[in-house]
């Protein structure tokens, strides 16, 4: 192909810096149970291609838990490209051609809540750049995307720091056409779960991992009682009918947490399977670009 591995990590920069610049990050409404910070920008014609290439820089190895992206375990030559067209193939398919109700709900149920964890995963790498709504302080770690659809656990585990105190951000995402408060319910469902202990073991395996590219000075705070004593709660939600997100949510309100760390991150899209119609061939074609 005749692109360096320089060039590359240099594409994926340039993809950021593009979902920056069209993004904004609206302060957050204040609703009694939990904050609603709104992203909007996302529509930007300029965005899938840019989406589509992060994406399987996620799934080549350029994304680091550190936040940033590098080269070390950039997917590399023929083998290891053909070894990512097969994982892209998995996890958003051939085409975007949807004629059955099966299809459809493969659609709906795998490809599209893939690429939605990936556009919060985005997100949250640009609040590792700098301070937004998302978080209360900067992002300094962030796990890895899913590489399976099926894959179990939480999709979305990070560290932020506010003035020194490092916190946990744990994020849940959803994609939907329709049925925002639905899939807002079953995201609060799997916060819950994770004030109950039931996620403990993934918890405790993610900030392990955190521990050794964290500063010394945070790395430290890094305890058992962290993901309990300071966690910020995120449900990503990317939808498109109209919904009212400042309604009240008893669940949210009964958790630990504080309510400034109650934070719902939605993302409203116009054309919803549009969108993702054009992120995932936006994959398709980006892995060329990106696994040189």
């Amino acid at each position: 192909m005749g692109v360096g591995v320089g060039s590359v990590i240099d594409l994926l920069t340039a993809a950021l810096d593009e979902i920056e610049r069209c993004v904004v990050f609206h302060p957050g409404n204040t609703a009694s149970s939990h904050t609603v910070v709104l992203i909007s920008g996302l529509d930007a014609v300029e965005i899938p291609v840019v989406m589509g290439r992060y994406l399987v820089g996620t799934l080549a190895g350029a994304v680091g838990i550190d936040a940033q992206l590098s080269e070390d375990l950039l997917a590399r030559g023929v083998d290891r490209r053909e070894e990512i067209r097969r994982t892209v193939t998995s996890l958003i398919g051939n085409d975007n051609v949807f004629m059955t109700e099966a299809q459809r709900q493969v659609r709906d149920t795998r490809r599209n809540a893939w690429i939605g964890e990936g556009v919060g995963h985005a997100l949250l790498m640009l609040s590792a750049r700098r301070e937004t709504s998302c978080v209360d302080g900067r992002i300094c770690t962030l796990s890895e995307m899913h590489q399976t659809v099926t894959r179990q656990g939480l999709d979305s585990v990070g560290t932020y720091v506010q003035n020194g105190v490092l916190g946990v951000s744990i994020g849940e995402s959803k994609s939907t056409e329709s049925n925002a408060g639905t899939n807002f319910g079953e995201a609060l469902n799997l916060f819950a779960e994770v004030e109950k202990g039931i996620h403990g073991p993934d918890l405790r395996a993610r900030l392990s991992a955190f521990r050794y590219v964290l500063e010394p000075g945070l790395k430290q705070q890094v305890k058992d009682s962290l993901w309990s004593d300071n966690a910020s709660y995120l449900p990503i939600i990317v939808y498109q009918d109209d919904y009212d997100f400042t309604t009240a949510r008893p669940k949210f309100d009964r958790m630990r947490t504080p309510l400034e760390r109650r934070r719902v991150i939605v993302v409203q899209l116009p054309n919803f399977h549009a969108f993702f119609d054009a992120v995932a061939d936006a994959m398709r074609a980006a892995v060329d670009e990106v696994v040189a």
